[in-house]
């Protein structure tokens, strides 16, 4: 695991408005993670993020731990907790699964989906080429994995969805690697499948989405190689 001295905790946000506190620093913390505001590899003390938010550090333990048990942390004895590090077997782990529930998932909701899903798909589309232009990295990292998310709402079948969503917040933090000529492929695609869906073409909507996935393995793959030296 590489380690990075410097803290990011001070980009998260200081208002705590909620009554569940653990659930709350939980919460942050993880779309931190996620947003790659804390990056792999930073040291997370629980003294420090206590003082961050202005509370006791009692809630922020039961964060921490809840956190470090979904596999977002490693805590190692004597030397701290920290985010964890990108990993070329979490990565090929995740595309196992993706390229066999996506494509049913996709099949589903083409059958299922209702004009709400239809809309915020469009919405997504807007906003993702929006981001792509302003040259935003988490702001199109999160729009893509907002659109497989809603994608996987639509497919009416709760176990299916929760686990893509799951699927979809392991691989929103490589997405932030991918090149700027990749995204655009990669939002064009989704132009393709939200238009199966609108025209409930089930099979189309499964052929595309697992094409998507190929490519998108691919993309994600390349996040993880060695960088030729400049």
């Amino acid at each position: 695991m590489s380690e990075t001295a410097v803290s990011n905790l001070h980009r998260l946000p200081r208002d705590v408005a909620a009554q569940n506190l653990p659930g709350y620093v939980q919460q942050v913390l993880l779309e931190a993670i996620l947003s790659r505001v804390l990056v792999p590899g930073e040291r997370l003390l629980i003294d420090e993020i206590a003082g961050h938010f202005g509370i006791s550090k009692i809630p922020v333990r039961e964060a921490i731990k809840a956190l470090e048990a979904s596999g977002w942390l490693d805590s190692r004895p004597r030397r701290g907790t920290y985010v964890r590090s990108l990993s070329p077997s979490e990565l090929q782990e995740v595309f196992e699964m993706r390229r066999v529930l996506e494509p049913f998932g996709a099949r589903l909701a083409a059958e299922r989906r209702t004009e709400a899903h239809l809309a915020e798909l469009r919405e997504l589309m807007a906003a993702g080429n929006e981001a792509i232009r302003a040259r935003d990295l988490l702001e199109t990292a999160r729009f893509n994995s907002r659109f497989h998310i809603v994608v996987a709402q639509a497919c009416g079948n709760a176990i299916l969805s929760d686990t893509l969503q799951a699927l979809q917040a392991r691989i929103r933090r490589y997405y932030a690697e991918i090149d700027w000529a990749t995204r655009r492929k990669s939002f064009a695609e989704h132009r393709q499948i939200y238009e199966a869906l609108r025209d409930r073409d089930g099979e189309a909507a499964a052929r595309i989405t697992t094409e998507h996935v190929g490519h998108a393995w691919t993309m994600a793959r390349n996040t993880l190689e060695p960088k030729e030296p400049q």
